[in-house]
């Protein structure tokens, strides 16, 4: 396979980007603003100037190990979805496709591929994924290893094992990273550097769970502006910037919820809305509609769910793998389920929306488990299918009226009517 020439000046997703930078100071929520910021810089400046600072990684992956070594952690699903909200994604998706990718990969990685394949972002000199809830990364690395000659580590966490045994087993293996670190990037690793990574980890959680306290009353953002851009704060966990958005974030909302003008305006009386998943990153319009026009304001989404303990500043490690393993898709549904229902319930939520990403297998695979709440709990349940980052085959006025019809279900509910949960795809 030939190769390519990366330049920065060359790629098309700099340029854009680039221009993304103006409209970014624009953004409602400063957390938002702080986290494009980096994002920006991170893609059109320290990916090409300095790539032996860079490790790509996926969503799940903690990065509080990578910020201890100084490492600059790059997100396969955020770089996919930059690449679907600047309109590039199509283009990326049909390069890869064409040169023997399957039409059935995940689209997040799918359009990273085409990307390095037409040069438009340089490849990994280092990849660390792990395995839990993705089950397209490992594919990914290999990809990596033998189209790059990319070092790679994959930390292979275990499904459904809780307990004792199971922490020990990824501790384990997060202690065999730190010597692969150490061996690709010939850096090391001090307590104290890892010691702060894991305290602004910490304070971050801490002004994240305050936040999602603050959105159990009413609300006060147009939760899309979540789904799009705060999901990034779990890139920095472990970072001085993390823990400086994720405060900037509660401080602005707590002050907020004493300004009733501040909060959003509806077209029509507002329904509060749990969203399942990420939402289309190219159909900005449509979420605003859904939101504004409908009435359906977000009002908590479950990839904002802060799911791990505090970690333990005396066992880094240690703490680092209960993080990993306290993922509610690793546990069994009974207590997914107990998750969703709680939150319906302090969220006071009246309807439910999963958006089924194809390509993805998890999370669209449990779709039963909320249709099954929806109906015991006699509330409104949307299940989308879509795709996040493929804008083709999508029709933003079919999902209009999918939208239009969930609304009027919450509406029968709330004038004491009997009205069906719509699942909406069967």
């Amino acid at each position: 396979m030939e190769e390519n020439h990366y330049s920065a000046e060359e790629s098309r997703l700099v340029h854009r980007m680039l221009l993304a930078e103006k409209t970014a100071k624009d953004l409602e929520l400063e957390a938002a603003r702080i986290l494009v910021d980096w994002q920006i810089r991170l893609y059109t400046k320290t990916l090409w100037d300095s790539p032996e600072q860079v490790v790509w990684t996926n969503m799940v992956m903690p990065t509080e190990l990578f910020y201890a070594y100084g490492l600059v952690p790059v997100h396969t699903e955020m770089t996919a979805g930059w690449m679907s909200s600047l309109r590039l994604s199509e283009e990326y998706i049909r390069i890869a496709q064409e040169r023997g990718f399957h039409v059935g990969l995940c689209s997040y990685h799918k359009a990273v591929i085409g990307a390095m394949e037409c040069g438009d972002i340089p490849p990994p000199r280092l990849a660390v994924f792990s395995s839990h809830i993705c089950d397209g990364g490992n594919g990914l690395l290999q990809y990596f290893r033998q189209r790059f000659q990319t070092p790679v580590y994959l930390l292979d966490v275990p499904y459904q094992q809780q307990g004792e045994s199971a922490v020990r087993f990824v501790e384990g293996q997060l202690r065999n990273l730190t010597k692969f670190l150490e061996n690709h990037t010939g850096k090391t690793l001090y307590s104290k550097a890892l010691a702060n990574a894991v305290r602004y980890s910490n304070h971050s959680r801490c002004w994240q769970r305050a936040v999602n306290e603050l959105r159990k009353g009413p609300v006060l953002f147009y939760g899309n502006q979540a789904l799009r851009n705060l999901f990034g704060l779990f890139f920095l966990s472990g970072s001085s910037k993390g823990e400086r958005a994720a405060e900037a974030y509660y401080r602005q909302l707590k002050e907020r919820s004493s300004q009733p003008s501040a909060r959003p305006v509806t077209d029509r009386p507002p329904r509060r809305i749990l969203w399942v998943h990420f939402a289309p990153l190219y159909a900005g319009e449509v979420m605003r509609y859904f939101e504004k026009a409908l009435g359906c304001l977000i009002t908590f989404d479950i990839i904002g769910h802060v799911y791990w303990p505090e970690l333990d500043e005396d066992a880094p490690l240690m703490g680092l793998a209960q993080k990993v393993l306290s993922h509610f898709y690793l546990t069994d549904s009974r207590q997914r389920m107990d998750l969703y229902r709680r939150i319906i319930e302090e969220y006071r939520i009246d309807g439910v929306v999963l958006f089924m990403h194809q390509g993805c297998r998890a999370i669209p695979g449990a779709s039963w488990e909320l249709r099954l709440i929806a109906e015991q709990g006699k509330i409104s349940f949307l299940e989308l299918p879509g795709d996040c980052i493929d804008p083709r085959g999508f029709s933003s006025e079919q999902v209009k009226l999918r939208m239009e019809a969930f609304r009027e279900s919450m509406d029968l509910h709330a004038k004491g009517r009997k009205g069906e949960s719509y699942v909406l795809g069967d």
